[in-house]
């Protein structure tokens, strides 16, 4: 790698971290406030556009990660670098909303990888991406223990919850592949409930910090089959356990300028995510056209996570797309230079409230190819809607916009090609 090829790289990630610190506060998500946030079920790579489904389709010259062994496709010799950025206007309806906090507007990176195909059977990739996100503000009211008086008082939370992860990928003769992700999934959930009330003499504040961090595995195995000369068959599939979370929480409570209490360790906690099973099939005919479908089932059910109003229930989730390629002869090669996707999702959802299930379906429009040497981008757009106004519930109307960009190298060693 030349140091050209590097500079560009620190300066690409150096604007898109400025992007991140400028506008990751803007956010509002009202289901945020439930759980350990709003779980984020996408996928941001080269499949954006066929509406995240990729369970049975390997990396190319972009980086696809949908399942853990889609990545002993990456080219050998080569290390890729694959980052996504995405920007998103949500507009709300039902009860609470007026006129102040009916629409929104937000940006921020979903996630970095770096991948590389060790030798002819083995790739890896490390990488980080948001696993939960957590940005509400509510405002009502609400009894203080002891009096009858009712308070006007504001809540707000904020934070999320961070996938680093560390994935390998095996390829098994010239059909199958087998992959493991190994994730570190942490984070903190800061909330905050404001008593303002003109009826009390100071400000008070009650601040809550919920530390989360556990160790999470996803299994993954994709096989091909060419049916004839002109179409190719592969399934997919990914498996990860049950994982417990373990969770200590602190509280800070002050008045007005004073602290009555600070970072006061409260309790220990649990949190688990569910057994999750996830299948895909796709269809690629004469190596320029792909239709792709995937089924994902979530166990939540069997975890009893509830409260007042609220509790997790199953969720299953759909996804199919399309892709049509254009190539182009490059020094003997076909090399696919131009792409364009159709796509769409429903997901049933895996939060109710008010007895309510707060689904969310869309759809998706994505192009790409490569811009230069080594570049490979991928723009997809997405409409999408959810939740519901029906029990005083909010529903939310949004698009969006993903930018995928991944750049490969040859990887050198000692003044050498790696190959």
């Amino acid at each position: 790698m030349t140091f050209n090829n590097m500079l560009r790289i620190l300066l690409c990630l150096s604007t898109l971290l400025v992007i991140l610190d400028v506008h990751s506060q803007n956010m509002n998500n009202p289901y945020s406030v439930y759980g350990v946030g709003d779980i984020d079920f996408k996928t941001y790579n080269r499949t954006s556009g066929m509406g995240g489904t990729g369970l049975a389709i390997k990396s190319g010259s972009a980086f696809i990660d949908n399942n853990p062994a889609g990545i002993s496709g990456l080219p050998r010799s080569f290390y890729l670098a694959h980052v996504s950025v995405t920007g998103r206007t949500s507009t709300y309806a039902g009860d609470p909303i007026n006129a102040d906090n009916s629409k929104n507007k937000d940006m921020w990176i979903k996630r970095f990888e770096l991948g590389v195909k060790i030798n002819a059977w083995w790739a890896s990739s490390i990488g980080l991406g948001q696993f939960s996100n957590i940005n509400y503000k509510f405002r009502g009211n609400k009894f203080i223990e002891g009096s009858s008086t009712n308070y006007e008082t504001a809540m707000e939370g904020e934070g999320g919850l961070n996938d680093y992860h560390w994935t390998n990928a095996f390829s098994l003769g010239k059909h199958l592949s087998l992959g493991i992700k190994s994730s570190l999934v942490s984070g903190s959930i800061n909330q905050s409930e404001i008593l303002d009330d003109p009826g009390l003499l100071n400000t008070i504040t009650t601040k809550q910090q919920d530390y989360l961090s556990q160790f999470v595995f996803t299994s993954g195995l994709i096989y091909e089959l060419p049916l004839n000369k002109r179409w190719d068959f592969s399934i997919g599939g990914k498996y990860s356990p049950m994982q417990k979370f373990s969770a200590e929480r602190t509280l800070t409570v002050s008045e007005g300028d004073q602290v009555i209490k600070e970072d006061v360790f409260t309790k220990a906690d649990r949190f688990s995510l569910p057994q999750t099973m996830a299948g895909g099939i796709s269809l690629v005919h004469n190596k320029k056209t792909t239709f792709a479908l995937d089924y994902t089932h979530e166990d939540w059910s069997a975890l009893s996570i509830k409260s007042t109003g609220w509790q997790m229930i199953n969720n299953d989730r759909v996804t199919g797309g399309v892709e049509f390629s254009r190539f182009r002869n490059k020094q003997g090669k076909e090399v696919d230079y131009k792409f364009f996707q159709l796509g769409g999702f429903y997901n049933t959802g895996y939060l109710q409230v008010r007895n309510k299930p707060v689904r969310e379906y869309g759809f998706t429009l994505g192009t790409g190819g490569l811009i230069g040497n080594g570049l490979v981008y991928t723009l997809s757009g997405e409409v999408g809607v959810k939740g519901t106004t029906q029990a005083k519930l909010i529903k939310e109307t949004y698009f969006g916009l993903t930018f995928n960009i991944t750049y490969s190298d040859l990887l050198f060693s000692k003044g050498r090609k790696y190959d």
